[in-house]
């Protein structure tokens, strides 16, 4: 059977798991709408079948309401918007800079607030779904991964109160909790640790030696993006999806959620110490 095509926004869609996603469903049918702040690469994906782009800055708000309007003239709504864009930023809580912290939460926790409220009025219309790209860091907290892991706890939170709102309008909200992926951003955390903190002025040498090569074999063990995107076409077309869904999350951090936390704590002191 053909499933009916989709009208999609997707954001931080001109790299890594946005742009999967973006072609994937591009090749399905659906119609994708692609939006980044990154004005040379989306337009790598001008002319491509199925798919339109548009500037779109997460953290400015009015960028976010200009697409709203360009939608407006153009679509009947919105079938489902994809909250992907995201960034990292890694290191000790008490050696980080303020700004570093407050740059992550207005991209990766208002970020995904801003946009899905301005754009509700297109997907109430189409009583579209709102997928969240979450992380298993957003499950389990390592030490000097505390900004990273304080977003994505805080859009776990965003997730389940959005969805917990708009049951009650007919509108689903999915949370996508993911594991490494094998993108530029996962290279990104890599060079997080290896290059930008200072080894020999931290505090935390060797919570940040452990560090680096626990990244370097993630390279062997990440999903790839189209795993992502392959979930992402399920859950826009499936009639009852689920809540959450896990895609390749560590074992051994996926058993961590059920342990206590004084155990945890217990054993990361003699593992680090």
């Amino acid at each position: 059977m053909v499933k009916k095509a989709k009208t999609v926004l997707v954001t931080g869609a001109a790299s890594g798991i946005g742009l999967a996603i973006t072609e994937y469903l591009a090749q399905k049918g659906d119609k994708v709408i692609a939006t980044d702040f990154n004005k040379e690469t989306l337009a790598a994906l001008n002319g491509k079948p199925n798919i339109i782009t548009y500037y779109l800055d997460v953290t400015d708000s009015k960028s976010i309401s200009d697409v709203k309007d360009k939608i407006s003239e153009t679509a009947k709504g919105l079938d489902g918007l994809v909250n992907n864009a995201g960034m990292f930023v890694g290191g000790p809580l008490v050696e980080m800079s303020e700004k570093d912290v407050e740059k992550i939460i207005d991209v990766n926790v208002l970020g995904p607030f801003r946009v899905s409220k301005i754009l509700f009025p297109l997907l109430l219309e189409n009583k579209g779904r709102i997928i969240n790209m979450g992380s298993e860091a957003g499950r389990i907290s390592f030490p000097v991964n505390g900004p990273y892991s304080m977003s994505k706890y805080a859009l776990e939170a965003f997730s389940d109160s959005l969805r917990r709102e708009l049951m009650f309008l007919g509108i689903k909200v999915i949370h996508l909790q993911v594991g490494a992926v094998n993108t530029g951003f996962l290279e990104r955390t890599y060079t997080c640790y290896a290059e930008e903190i200072d080894i020999e002025k931290t505090l935390f040498p060797k919570l940040i030696a452990e560090v680096i090569p626990t990244c370097e074999k993630e390279f062997d063990t990440c999903a790839e993006p189209e795993d992502i995107a392959k979930v992402v076409y399920r859950v826009l077309h499936k009639k009852r999806p689920r809540a959450r869904y896990k895609i390749k999350n560590n074992k051994g951090r996926r058993l961590l959620e059920f342990l206590p936390s004084s155990l945890i704590d217990f054993a990361m002191l003699k593992m680090f110490k």
